[in-house]
């Protein structure tokens, strides 16, 4: 990381911002260029900080369709960006505010009817505060979820300097 000042490594620094998202922007590989797509998501970590994400989509599509033919996915989620404008343009020049949390990982397309519950609650956790207790089984049988077992992430943050922008 270049700006390792903007590094951040403090785990709970790093759920704040997963929480604080509201959409992961998911890379994928169509073998010629990339294919980014905007979705709704859940986390959950392990008892050895490891992230594990969740998206939540339909049964059938693109997206599934190109990680049926290549798993590996990349991820970005950000929070709270907006410009910050100097207090003195002299001396100071624009900067943008932002935390953010982007890597790679493996993607899987879950069948499994526990899985997918399991993940639809972490979706649901993240989305409305709190899982969703009666998921009906047939709506779990038709959901589409994708789960990533994320191998490497980074996080960065710039909270910007009140002495120096607006």
């Amino acid at each position: 990381m270049r700006r390792t000042d903007r590094e951040v490594t403090d785990i709970t620094q790093i759920k704040s911002i997963l929480t604080a998202g509201q959409v992961i922007h998911l890379g994928l590989s169509t073998g010629e260029y990339p294919y980014v797509v905007p979705t709704n998501y859940g986390f959950e970590f392990n008892d050895q900080n490891h992230l594990t994400l969740y998206i939540h989509g339909a049964p059938v599509g693109h997206k599934r369709e190109l990680i049926a033919n290549n798993s590996k996915v990349g991820f970005s989620i950000d929070v709270d960006g907006r410009v910050l404008v100097p207090k003195d343009p002299q001396h100071h020049t624009p900067s943008f505010q932002y935390r953010s949390v982007m890597g790679y990982g493996n993607a899987e397309l879950v069948n499994d009817l526990k899985i997918k519950r399991h993940a639809l609650q972490q979706i649901t956790k993240h989305e409305v505060g709190h899982p969703w207790a009666d998921l009906p089984d047939a709506a779990v049988a038709h959901v589409g979820i994708i789960k990533i077992e994320v191998l490497n992430y980074t996080a960065k943050a710039n909270p910007g300097d009140p002495e120096k922008y607006l």
